[in-house]
């Protein structure tokens, strides 16, 4: 059977190489699948260039990722569906049919799959449940509509995967994109604004990780972000990456997301050992406050790496005070940049989108439809604090950039330079 890998992500602010559809291919090396990538993200005409595609290697399925539902941010907002919708539809009107998956399919599979039109969908790690549903296709294929859990299915954490096939690299580089990896799956938190955190957690073999990278450096490629929801969720396994990597003594520097615990100061030693330059803290996460940040950015900034923040505000019960609080406490403890962002993005079944449908006064704040979006696909954003206030409670500080106006990520604004290098 021929299985086609979509990415129709064209959003290049920056560009992100479909990192899912290269573990998706390399989990059918060996079998009687053949797959080919088909990466959308630099095409002027994705609706012709499936077209073409489609005549050329005629798949008997399709296979398509969403990364993303939307860009998150409220101010200059970007929705994606619809042109997924598009292009889903123009593969199924080939006689060709589609299953989707994705981390942001994953949010809500249900509803993402029955907006963007697709015969199956894959909640989770797709790596054995695409092999599943291809062997199953030719004699008993799935009923219309089911989403396979891709966690019960599970994936092989000593996968060899050789990077780069199918996607040009060179490419997204030259555009201001990174190469990607990925030492593990899932997120144990339940952040209650968090649609990522379902408390599902696996981890990949270290050693099976620094080849992928090897076969990346291999090809002249030395800068990288790591793709995992956050990186320091077992401390233990955390150091054993690190010692894997930093044996392997490659020229790489990387980027990462942690959250404000746990950590120590040896972890920090061993992320600047192997190579690691930025570590983007989320605040809040999960449990965390802002008063275990402070340890954390120090210890990091002692080991020569930078500390960018992330910094989600305008929740119920925040005011202009408790705001300027955690603003002036930010700005002591010196981190190289913080992105704020005062919008909260409503996702359907979370403790904090509960919170504020269930509220009269909360609700006057929501900016988006609510009836007739089911399963809040659309975005649907929660703000108590206009701009300008924000701006007020920031002042002239050179260290606070409000998201969405400058469509720059993290290593984007610190310099790549000032990294240190795993050789």
């Amino acid at each position: 059977m021929r299985i086609l890998f979509i990415n129709p992500n064209t959003y290049q602010s920056p560009p992100v190489p479909p990192l899912a559809l290269e573990y998706l291919s390399a989990a059918l090396d060996g079998s009687r699948h053949e797959s080919r990538i088909l990466d959308l993200c630099f095409s002027d005409d994705p609706l012709a260039d499936t077209a073409h595609v489609l005549d050329d290697f005629r798949p008997d399925l399709a296979a398509v990722t969403v990364r993303n539902i939307d860009t998150v941010i409220r101010a200059n907002n970007v929705f994606f569906l619809d042109s997924i919708r598009k292009l889903i539809n123009g593969i199924r009107e080939r006689g060709v049919p589609v299953v989707a998956g994705g981390a942001g399919f994953s949010f809500n599979p249900a509803d993402v799959l029955s907006y963007i039109g697709a015969d199956w969908g894959v909640a989770g790690p797709g790596e054995r449940a695409i092999a599943l549903l291809a062997d199953r296709l030719a004699a008993d294929p799935p009923e219309m509509g089911t989403v396979l859990d891709g966690w019960s299915l599970g994936f092989d954490p000593d996968m060899t995967v050789v990077r780069g096939r199918g996607i040009d690299y060179s490419r997204y580089i030259a555009s201001g994109g990174l190469a990607g990896f990925q030492t593990q799956k899932g997120c144990l938190e339940r952040c209650p604004y968090c649609a990522e955190g379902t408390g599902r957690h696996a981890i990949r073999t270290p050693g099976a990780v620094v080849g992928e990278i090897a076969s990346l450096v291999e090809s002249g490629i030395t800068d990288f972000h790591l793709c995992d929801t956050e990186f320091n969720q077992d401390l233990g396994f955390c150091k054993t990456f690190l010692r894997s990597l930093i044996d392997a003594r490659l020229p790489i520097r990387w980027a990462l997301y942690m959250k404000t615990s746990p950590w120590d100061d040896e972890l920090f030693g061993l992320l600047a050992a192997s190579g690691a330059y930025l570590v983007t803290v989320s605040i809040p996460t999960g449990i965390d406050s802002l008063e275990n940040a402070g340890g954390l950015i120090a210890s990091a900034k002692a080991n020569g790496l930078n500390i960018a923040v992330d910094l989600l505000v305008g929740f119920p019960g925040d005011t202009g005070d408790s705001i300027a609080g955690t603003i002036a406490t930010l700005h002591s403890m010196k981190p190289d940049t913080v992105g704020v962002n005062a919008t909260i993005r409503l996702y359907e079944g979370l403790p904090v989108t509960r919170r504020i449908l269930s509220s009269d006064q909360e609700r006057e704040f929501i900016d988006g439809d609510i009836v007739g979006n089911p399963g809040l696909i659309r975005p649907v954003f929660y703000n108590h604090l206009t701009v300008d206030a924000l701006r007020d409670i920031i002042g002239h500080d050179p260290l606070f950039k409000i998201e969405g106006f400058e469509r720059t990520s993290n290593y984007e604004r610190i310099p790549r330079a000032s990294g240190t290098t795993g050789s």
